[in-house]
């Protein structure tokens, strides 16, 4: 006799590996849906008609004046402008991405972000993954284009002092691989790195602190930045403590009020880069129409990623995040004065040359 049978429909009803899934319907068209899409159950074509209209910024009215499904007699909403402010209604909510936003119009601005996005990217796997024992100039860093990088143990050690030196160093390897830099001689990049490079390295510890959601500048580690050392050198001074709390925390506070993007940092960090003004006692137009045109470039991207993003409030975004430069500027102030007492007062402490150069 056959081991094997067939199952009667009563039994394969009633199989505990049966599923029954319930019928479920947009609530936009009252098609199947069968997930949640921006907050609100609905079918893919609902899901992918709103997304279509957020990133268009399409305007769409009913020429029934929000009538046309009483007029149809139909429960089926047939108009694009019903539809989505009953996309609206049901509480359907998308922020797309910047890159989301983009289209041809705008390529130019896309291709600016983008390559400084990777260039960020790049930077912050550096700063994760490698460290190097050389010790080179500004001038030899910019002839030679590289240190030699090795791959970092993760038990190796690094102190608050080689991390501000990888951090210099992976920010002037950012800096000099920008487009522009080739069109400069060597000594005027010196002076564009020597002035900005480490108001940039300071704005990028500042952000990923940030990301890393914490209200302090920390090495990647999470170290204190400033070593022991310094604290008790401070330690006697009335204000003292307050002081290094404003150093450590000032940049970071002001970020994260803003709610400032990945994005809207690296521009920021690049429009503080290209300063023609330090050109102006300088006998080298040519440098300074680079550099200014540079500048302008990356405001007027900073200012279309507001305009996209922010809407009709895009100007007063871009006001709020230019209002970093000064306070930028006051905390890079701070931290040579930190570092002015430290080098006076310990005897004997080493420092790389590009530490000694742009701090």
């Amino acid at each position: 006799m056959s081991v094997y049978h067939t199952p009667s429909p009563s039994s394969a009803t009633s199989s505990p590996l049966s599923i029954d899934i319930p019928q479920r319907k947009c609530v936009i068209c009252l098609r199947p849906a069968y997930s949640n899409n921006y907050g609100v159950l609905t079918c893919d074509a609902c899901k992918m008609f709103f997304r279509r209209i957020v990133i268009l910024k399409k305007d769409y009215k009913c020429k029934y004046d929000g009538r046309c499904a009483h007029v149809a007699k139909s429960p089926m909403v047939k108009c694009k402008g019903c539809r989505y402010q009953q996309c609206l209604d049901a509480g359907m909510s998308f922020q797309p991405t910047f890159l989301e936003l983009t289209n041809e119009k705008d390529l130019d601005i896309s291709v600016t972000i983008g390559n400084l996005v990777f260039l960020d990217t790049r930077k912050s796997r550096i700063m994760k993954t490698q460290f190097t024992d050389d010790n080179l100039s500004l001038e030899q860093i910019v002839d030679t284009r590289r240190m030699k990088m090795k791959s970092r143990t993760i038990n190796k050690y690094i102190s608050p002092q080689d991390w501000t030196f990888l951090a210099l160093y992976t920010t002037v390897d950012l800096l000099l691989n920008l487009d522009f830099m080739e069109k400069l001689s060597t000594p005027d990049k010196l002076i564009l790195l020597r002035h900005s490079a480490s108001k940039c390295a300071l704005l990028g510890g500042a952000m990923r602190t940030y990301l890393d959601k914490k209200d302090r500048m920390t090495t990647v580690d999470g170290q204190d930045i400033y070593p022991k050392e310094m604290r008790a050198l401070l330690g006697f001074q009335q204000g003292a403590d307050q002081f290094l709390d404003r150093v450590r925390s000032l940049l970071i506070s002001k970020l994260a009020e803003l709610d400032v993007t990945t994005e809207e940092c690296i521009l920021i960090s690049a429009i503080i880069f290209c300063d023609p003004a330090v050109f102006y006692d300088q006998d080298n137009p040519n440098a300074q129409q680079i550099v200014s045109a540079q500048q302008q470039n990356f405001t007027s991207a900073l200012s279309q990623y507001c305009l996209l993003m922010y809407h009709r409030n895009g100007p007063s975004r871009l006001t709020n995040l230019l209002s970093l430069c000064p306070i930028i500027q006051k905390n890079f102030e701070d931290l040579q004065y930190l570092t002015m007492v430290f080098r006076l007062a310990v005897k004997g402490m080493k420092f790389k040359k590009i530490e000694q150069e742009l701090i």
